[in-house]
């Protein structure tokens, strides 16, 4: 659609923590690789399609070695 305004959603600040992250970004977040995610984590994980998995971004930051 041509002239269609394109808008930007934001989640509220309460649900921030809800929304879903792939797997490399979790592992970034934590400091962990996905194989670790994968084995020790996986109930955490969430199939979003039959290829991807993501984690919920409060879980991410919650899970892993604390940063320096």
């Amino acid at each position: 659609m041509p002239g269609a305004v394109k808008r930007r959603f934001t989640l509220p600040a309460e649900l921030m923590g809800e929304q879903i992250v792939s797997l490399q970004v979790a592992a970034e977040l934590s400091g962990l690789s996905i194989d670790t995610w994968r084995r020790r984590y996986s109930a955490l994980i969430v199939r979003l399609s039959p290829r991807r998995r993501g984690v919920k971004l409060k879980d991410a930051l919650r899970v892993g070695e604390p940063a320096a």
